[in-house]
């Protein structure tokens, strides 16, 4: 058989009788030295062959085949034999999917076209992986983003500290004026843009409003408002590098004296406490008068108070007790009617105008964080000795040598705790 199918592909079809999408060749076959033809075809997923005593004959039975097998009394096309147990093999797979060999090619066609070249059960199993995340957020609880923010600060009401409790609800609720509707819908390139957005934030800042959102979304996923067992949009929010430096400066002794003469009087001991001494923006928020120790010379910024939850006392230094010196006998709040740091900022920066020069030009730029790690800077000039401003500003050395230090000579250092009210001569009309 195999020296019939070579000398056949040798001498090549003498005939073709097609028709209907049939094709069959005829063959010169001589069969014991008489004038034999072949009729060579497929069926059944096999090859078949036929012989004639003559060409017409042959002919004539080619042109029968052509409409027995268009008429489906019989399966051949002119594929090779391992093209033929290929078909079958498909045949019976497809089988108990009762679906035809040409319903799946027409189909695949579609899809390929659809998905521009891509593997299509790659598609499927990211299809049935949608499928499975949709069916599980559909027995999840429906929530909109305030509402969440509600029920999650009205969940740790008392149970984290006051300062805590304070400085995610401030962050939280400012995050649901600006994320109204349903907290399945919100992705983590929205929360990106947000937080980026925020032009009043360092980095440090926007890396603390990602971890509220991190905290608020986790605590949405344990109450079934979100999947459980995945990550939420939150953690995909990107991370500022806040390390050695940031975006933090620190001011010059002559842009120090400018905010300090022409300030909002309603901020200057905010300025004045935050260049003199160091304090946090928090803990000077939630300093009262009777905190400032005017006559034994010191600042105690109690538990209850401090950023890091830990009591220490700041030395107040001369230039600082004479820009103090006017709120000796007074009590309550150091920043009264201020209800947290967002609020303040916002009071601030609408206060800004009070630095601008007659043209509306700033006649310093606002530096985040700058008093503090002016301070800081200017105080280890001055004393040589980064323990000893750590203690004062309630830091580590290695956290004040990586976030709060610039390197400034001892000439200025002595320049800027030189600024006195008698010295920078406030101007009156700014009250």
């Amino acid at each position: 058989m195999e020296r019939e199918q070579t000398e056949e592909k040798e001498r090549g079809p003498i005939a073709v009788i097609e028709g209907k999408g049939v094709r069959i060749p005829i063959y010169s076959a001589p069969y014991r030295d008489t004038a034999s033809f072949q009729l060579s075809y497929y069926a059944s997923g096999q090859r078949k062959r036929e012989r004639a005593p003559s060409l017409e004959e042959a002919k004539k039975r080619a042109k029968q085949l052509v409409e027995e097998l268009s008429a489906g009394k019989a399966h051949a096309v002119t594929f090779s034999p391992k093209q033929a147990a290929a078909i079958t093999d498909a045949v019976e797979i497809l089988g108990p999917l009762g679906m035809s060999l040409t319903e799946v090619a027409r189909q695949f066609a579609e899809a390929h076209k659809i998905l521009d070249g891509r593997p299509l059960l790659e598609a499927a199993r990211f299809y049935a992986e949608h499928l499975s995340q949709e069916t599980r957020r559909g027995a999840l609880q429906p929530i909109t983003f305030p509402d969440l923010v509600t029920k999650y600060l009205a969940s740790i009401e008392g149970k984290k500290s006051k300062r805590y409790e304070e400085d995610l609800k401030a962050k939280l609720k400012r995050a649901a004026k600006a994320f109204t509707g349903q907290l399945r819908e919100i992705r983590a390139t929205d929360l990106d843009q947000w937080i980026d957005n925020m032009e009043d934030a360092g980095l440090r800042t926007k890396n603390n409003y990602r971890m509220a959102m991190i905290t608020l979304f986790s605590y949405a996923r344990d109450k079934n408002f979100l999947p459980r067992g995945q990550q939420t949009e939150a953690e995909f929010i990107t991370r500022h590098n806040d390390k050695k430096g940031g975006d933090i400066g620190i001011y010059s002794p002559e842009q120090f004296a400018t905010l300090l003469r022409y300030v909002d009087e309603r901020f200057l001991p905010f300025v004045a406490l935050g260049g003199f001494a160091g304090l946090r923006s928090i803990e000077i928020l939630r300093l009262e008068w009777t905190d400032v120790w005017f006559e034994k010379g010191f600042i105690e910024v109690g538990r209850n108070k401090s950023k890091t939850a830990t009591r220490r006392l700041v030395p107040i230094c001369p230039a600082l007790a004479a820009w103090l010196k006017p709120y000796a006998k007074k009590a309550g709040p150091v920043l009264p009617d201020i209800r947290n740091e967002f609020h303040f900022t916002r009071l601030f920066h609408a206060a800004k105008s009070a630095l601008d020069d007659p043209e509306g030009k700033p006649r310093v730029q606002i530096v985040h964080n700058g008093l503090r790690h002016s301070f800081c800077s200017y105080r280890m000039a001055e004393t040589k000795s980064a323990p000893q401003v750590a203690l004062e500003a309630g830091n580590s050395p290695k956290m004040l040598f990586e976030h709060y230090r610039e390197l400034v000579t001892e000439a200025e250092a002595k320049e800027w705790f030189a600024l006195t009210p008698a010295s920078v001569k406030r101007l009156k009309s700014h009250k």
